[in-house]
């Protein structure tokens, strides 16, 4: 269900009864991810304000009101941490709030001895996740095959970075900063 860097770390639905501690992002309510009776469910309050559509939104508030779906918002101490880890990977202009804050209740999760697993088709959030050590799910995606270092440049003047930029300008030219993948 996850790789550890040299094999694989996409997942098979048919992998998802091995699970014990889910969250939930927004596309597994989209989709329609089938809640079972031997996991715990979680997830934070950011997610219902990114469903649009009355099915996803019902999915969520049955849940919810069924008591299967823990709505948790993490503390500052895991948002920061998790901050420092995404800048470090090059992935933290592509997250969003609401992605920030599911791996960030990854990290909360973990720090109690679980091991959490993350279903998300969001394949920056599903690369951060194998680097914090959390298994995942992708519904409608193939997912990630392996895990990505992102390599920081500026398209302007060509200059390269070591890690990301403030505010993700060129400190030199003040064009947008892009990234690619490392090689090697």
């Amino acid at each position: 269900m996850r790789g550890s860097g040299a094999g694989s770390p996409t997942s098979r639905r048919s992998e998802v009864a091995l699970l014990r501690h889910v969250i939930l992002d927004t596309s597994a309510f989209i989709q329609g991810y089938n809640l079972s009776t031997d996991e715990e469910y979680y997830t934070v309050p950011e997610v219902l304000d990114e469903i649009r559509e009355d099915l996803g939104r019902m999915r969520y508030e049955g849940a919810r009101a069924s008591g299967r779906l823990r709505e948790v918002s993490p503390e500052k101490k895991w948002t920061d941490e998790l901050e420092a880890k995404s800048r470090s990977a090059g992935e933290a202009h592509k997250l969003s709030l609401t992605d920030r804050q599911l791996l960030s209740l990854g990290l909360l999760l973990k720090s109690e001895g679980k091991e959490p697993t993350i279903v998300s088709d969001d394949y920056s959030v599903q690369n951060m996740a194998v680097r914090l050590g959390f298994n995942f799910v992708s519904q409608a995606t193939k997912g990630i095959t392996k895990v990505i270092n992102w390599g920081i440049y500026c398209p302007g003047c060509r200059r390269k970075f070591d890690a990301p930029q403030e505010d993700n300008v060129c400190p030199i030219c003040g064009t947008e900063l892009k990234r690619k993948p490392r090689r090697g």
